[in-house]
Order: C-alpha cells, then structure tokens, then sequence
C-alpha cells in the first residue's frame, strides 16, 4: 500500500512539473521598437518687396514704433503724420519715394508735437526723399538717372513740429502749407529742450510743390523744434519754395547745404532762438534770397529770442533774375550774422533791407532785442557802398568788406559736405 502512495505522489509530482514545464514554453517575447518621428515645420520664404506704399492719398498715423528699412522702397502717399508718442524710424541708405498729389493733397511727411523721427544716415549711405518719378534706384548709388538739381516742386515736405517757445501771441501756430484745425498741425509750447529725434545724412530733393494761393511747401520746415532734437548734414536739393524754413523753436542746425531753390536759401522766424552754423547755399536762377530773417510776432514782446547764423557761404547765379539777393533783415529781426562769403555773385548786386529798428552794428554774440553783425565777406568788383545801398546803415565798414578772393578759415568747411550731390558733380 506504501509504495501505491508514492507512486500516485511521484506521478502527480510528474504532472505538475510538465504543467509548469509546458506554460513557459508558450510565453513569446516580442522585442519592441520606440520610433519617435520629429515634426519639422518649413516656412515659405517670403521675397523682399521692391516697393512697400505707406498711406493710400489721405492722412495715414503712425502711432507706434515704425522702422523703414533699406530693402526696399518706400513710397509716401498723402499726408504721413508720425503723432504723439509715434516714432519714425529710418535706416541708413533708405530711399523714400513721394507720390505726385498736387495742391492740398500734395504728399507730406509730418512729425506732430510728441513724436519723433530718427532718420540717420552716413556719409556713405544718406537717407534720399525724393518724388515718385525719380528713377533713382539702390543700384545707382545716390545719383538719379532722371532728376537733375533744377527739377523743383514735386511733391510737398518733411515738416517737423515741437514744443519749445515760439513767438507769437498765443505761443503757439497752425503750420502754414498743410491744413488747420487739427492737432497735428500744432506747434509751440514751453519746453526748450523738447526732443523731436535726429535727422542726420538726410538728402531731400526736389520738394516744396505749391498748395495753392502762392503757399508752398519748403524743403524742411521746422516749427517750435527743441533743442534736444538733432539736425545736421542735410542736404535739400530743388526746393520751390525756401530750403529751410524755422519757426521759433530752439534746434541747432549743424552743417547744412541748400542747392537750388526757388524763393529764400534760409528763412528764419517767430522768434527762433538757435544756432544754425557752416552752412552752404547754392542759388538758382530764381532763388530770392540767401537769407530772410524775420523777427517775433508776438505783439506783446513776451515771445522774444535771438539766433545765430555763422559760417556761411553763399554761391550767386550768373542768370539771377533778381539783384537784391544778398538777404533781408526785417520785421525787428533780432539775431547775429557772422562769417558769412559771397561768391560769384554778379555787379550789382545788393542787400534787400536791414531794419533800422534793431539794428545794432557789429557783434560778438546773439543778444536778444538786436540786430548785430560780424564779418561779411563779398568777393566782388562792387563797392561796399553799392552792396548796402538799399538799407540806412552807414557803419557797414565796421563788420563787412569787398575782398578779392576767400581767405582760408573764412565761410562754410566745404570739406564736410563731399557726399552731397553739388560735390559729387550733379
């Protein structure tokens, strides 16, 4: 009986152990593979365009931080107002294109009370604004293919407005030229050093298009600009009106060259109060004046200032239509005039006017409420008796001279200027 028992023991034993045996062989391990697949997106690339149109013959804002690069060209098209806490920026080399609207929709860039501009060029790579029928492309290395320095009034302006002291009664204007009633028009205000941004390498060509009732567009217009703001090496090339043009305000205007245009080289008024200095002026056929300096038109003399104008020198036409071209100091004019050669001006030529009431003789520096003068220079065949004719001042030899030629270190450093047009012999 014992040993059934551990048969039956032994064969269950038997069993199990084929049982188990029998179950590991049925698992089948399977390897597995992770496959991890990388999405990859691809972007169209998106081709450069040769123009981009800025504002479709209307009034276009610029409210934001804006940049007009040098990849393209920018077509202007209407009235382009940079407003208060907008800013303009411009990279060095860009060409600006303006379209031809006449009369009030003449294109105009405006930088408002608040905003600003910050155009900067090199001597390398100026900043060109010219008209839309320009051929002028990157590829002719700032010489137009078409336009010539005498093509004028093609399109409006660049105008610039601020917040510093202007004189008039209420101490603040409507730019002429452009329209009224609107906040962007505006300028003036109390702050000196208000800061509209820079323009610096900046060409403007063929600009100062008439609006209408004899206004026209000059080729910088700067109203009640502060002090902060930056202006210099600026060319403007073919203005039809004035080349530029201050009203009030406190910006200094460093290195300056005007080359043709059609009513007065530099025009300075409602009481301006800053310095304009080495500047160079071209007259055409038809340019009136080299300078018009005019003084506050605040009635009650609360606005007042006095500039500065030294280092100049002015280039004369022989086919000038008119003879009074050397300047006119009116309406209370209030400013010093030092350093200043005129060249290549033809017999007969003289000072439009110098008003009595301000007049104060010879000067060191700008003083406020006087009419001053230091070293004036006419390389001419003339008498300076003849060249003063036209005014009453009888002390005229005490600041001005008839020379032979231009001595060194007097008039504008023309060594400056050798990226503008005039020097590059167009």
């Amino acid at each position: 009986m014992k040993n059934l028992k551990t048969l039956f023991l032994f064969a269950c034993v038997s069993m199990l152990t084929f049982s188990c045996t029998n179950q590991e062989s049925l698992i089948e391990y399977v390897p597995v593979v992770e496959t991890i697949t990388k999405i990859v997106t691809v972007e169209a690339e998106t081709a450069t365009p040769e123009t981009q149109t800025v504002g479709s013959g209307g009034i276009t804002f610029i409210d934001d931080a804006q940049t007009w690069t040098n990849d393209r060209i920018w077509i202007m098209d209407g009235k382009v107002v940079v407003r208060a806490g907008g800013v303009l920026n411009i990279e060095a080399g860009t060409i600006i294109k303006a379209e031809n609207g006449s009369g009030v929709d003449a294109t105009v860039l405006v930088i408002g009370k608040g905003g600003q501009i910050n155009a900067i060029g090199t001597a390398d790579a100026p900043i060109i604004f010219t008209d839309i029928d320009d051929e002028i492309s990157y590829a002719d290395k700032g010489l137009s293919p078409n336009r010539v320095p005498s093509d004028m009034g093609k399109w409006g302006s660049i105008v610039v407005l601020g917040n510093a002291a202007v004189g008039t009664d209420a101490g603040t204007a409507d730019i002429e030229g452009i329209a009224t009633g609107y906040d962007w028009t505006t300028y003036g205000g109390s702050d000196d050093a208000d800061n509209s941004g820079s323009l610096s390498y900046v060409s403007i060509r063929h600009s100062g298009q008439e609006i209408g009732g004899g206004d026209e567009l000059q080729g910088l217009t700067l109203g009640g600009v502060g002090s902060g703001t930056l202006i210099e090496n600026i060319e403007i090339v073919g203005s039809n009106d004035d080349g530029i043009e201050i009203f009030g305000g406190s910006v200094n205007v460093n290195n300056l060259f005007i080359y043709y245009n059609g009513d007065d080289g530099i025009d300075l008024d409602q009481a301006y109060k800053g310095t304009i200095q080495n500047a160079v002026v071209v007259m055409h056929s038809s340019t009136d004046n080299v300078f018009e300096f005019d003084g506050t038109e605040d009635s009650t003399g609360t606005n007042d200032g006095a500039f500065t104008v030294k280092d100049v020198t002015a280039y004369g036409h022989p086919s000038a239509e008119k003879s009074d071209t050397f300047g006119h100091w009116k309406s209370d004019a209030t400013c010093f005039t030092s350093n200043v050669v005129y060249l290549d001006f033809v017999g007969g030529t003289f000072i439009e006017g110098i008003d009595m009431d301000t007049y104060a003789g010879v000067g060191t520096a700008a003083v406020e409420g006087s009419l001053l003068f230091s070293e004036l220079y006419f390389v001419s065949s003339d008498a300076i008796e003849t060249i003063f004719s036209a005014t009453s001042v009888t002390d005229f030899d005490t600041f001005a001279k008839v020379v032979d030629q231009q001595a060194d270190g007097t008039g504008a450093d023309e060594t400056v200027f050798t990226w503008t047009l005039h020097a590059r012999g167009e």
